[in-house]
């Protein structure tokens, strides 16, 4: 495909590194020594210029399959969209806009395939892990079925064929340094991170007799920072009727946060200084989330926080180098606004053929989905994976020759990104 990036910043730079090995990428930003770099590393085209200027696109080929707006502008984002299409045929175009007022804006007439808003991302993917406190992620499919991790803990369930049935499906396990793909006749350690797929309210079910530590009911959040994520986080948990305290120790950024969330308590006080956050009575939150966009002042706010008896911690991974650490850490990690538009970006692009594509593990393993419309008899991949098959609600585990229906679903589970079997349905 041929694919046409505006902006050369982190996000349009991973963009134009993952798909330029398999399609033709063309970048725009008006920073040259972003280009360079660009130039150094990627087999990209790079073009020199300012992205509402008319001038910038009449020497590009005349059509492309994508145009992606990723600058920190979103007034330029959506300004050179309009202005790319007077000179270039583009079939789809992928927005990202911060500003989540925007949100409510009918943007129609723009003809635009699709809005990424990564602060609302991030702080949707908070509030799903406040509303199953026991989840350390959730991945939603669908409208019915997620993907939850969660760590064992004294579980009432040892075997995995005690969870496996026609609404869940036991995927894997994280044990130590090593992810296991499971089998009916293996056995759940304690502290096992577990990864299970199924129907929602199957799943919130069975997390209580994976992981018995007794909680209580969730009220009181104490956010870390202050910034426009901190900001959308609060708005979110003040409509779910939480009761919120946000800690932050630079006091323009908590003046600003003070006006724009009038009825949520803002403390400006140093991270360090453990006597006031005591004083403000921080050690009783239900839950603690640390949201810098600075994986490493994220990584002390979450253990000072667990230093202060809070028992569940939601970090912001922003650098995926740090997504390992916080696992070691037992830190329950959320995708940063950055990360979180890279991803919807990628998924939706190789997403074209057929297969839909998410991620799961850090982005070390591939999660593959297609959906069935002629019947077909399968065997299920030879390399290791976990393949399962939803059907009328059903969930069933691809274990031998099995005859495919139309209108089943397949996903696929594996660490090698090989889509071939997938593909071929």
């Amino acid at each position: 495909m041929n694919i046409l990036i505006a902006g050369a910043g982190k996000v349009g730079y991973n963009i134009a590194k993952t798909l330029s090995s398999k399609h033709n990428v063309t970048i725009i930003d008006k920073n040259e020594k972003a280009l360079e770099i660009l130039k150094e590393s990627l087999d990209v085209l790079t073009i020199k210029g300012d992205m509402r200027s008319p001038k910038t696109y009449m020497g590009l080929e005349e059509e492309f399959d994508f145009y992606i707006a990723v600058t920190n502008n979103d007034e330029i984002n959506l300004i050179s969209k309009l202005i790319a299409e007077e000179f270039l045929s583009i079939e789809k175009s992928i927005i990202r806009l911060t500003n989540t007022a925007y949100i409510s804006t009918n943007f129609q007439k723009l003809n635009i395939s699709r809005l990424i808003f990564p602060y609302k991302l991030s702080a949707s993917s908070v509030a799903k892990l406040i509303q199953i406190p026991k989840a350390n992620n959730i991945k939603e499919f669908f409208s019915d079925f997620a993907l939850i991790s969660l760590r064992v803990t004294d579980p009432l369930i040892k075997n995995v064929k005690e969870i496996n049935s026609d609404k869940i499906v036991a995927i894997g396990v994280e044990r130590g340094e090593k992810f296991i793909f499971l089998n009916d006749e293996d056995v759940i350690e304690n502290e096992d991170l577990l990864y299970v797929f199924g129907e929602k309210e199957a799943l919130k079910t069975i997390l209580n007799r994976l992981d018995t530590t007794p909680l209580e009911e969730v009220k009181n959040i104490a956010i870390f920072g202050a910034n426009l994520l901190s900001i959308e986080i609060a708005k979110i948990l003040k409509d779910m009727g939480l009761n919120i305290k946000i800690i932050e120790k630079d006091e323009k950024e908590a003046l600003k946060a003070a006006e724009l969330l009038e009825d949520i308590e803002v403390i400006n006080s140093s991270y360090e200084d453990e006597e006031v956050l005591l004083n403000e009575g921080i050690q009783y939150s239900h839950i603690a989330i640390a949201s810098s966009l600075k994986d490493e002042s994220n990584i002390i706010k979450s253990l000072q926080a667990r230093n202060l008896g809070i028992k569940k911690i939601i970090t912001i991974n922003n650098n995926l180098n740090y997504y390992s650490l916080m696992h070691s850490l037992k830190l329950s990690t959320v995708r940063g606004p950055k990360i979180a538009a890279y991803y919807e970006i990628i998924e939706e692009i190789d997403s074209q053929l057929l297969v839909y594509e998410r991620f799961f593990l850090g982005a070390k393993g591939k999660i593959f989905i297609k959906h069935i419309y002629k019947e077909k008899e399968v065997s299920p991949p030879k390399e290791y994976n976990k393949t399962i098959v939803i059907r009328n609600s059903k969930i069933f585990e691809l274990k031998e020759k099995t005859k495919l229906q139309q209108g089943d679903i397949v996903l696929e589970f594996n660490f090698s990104g090989n889509r071939k079997w997938i593909e071929a349905l």
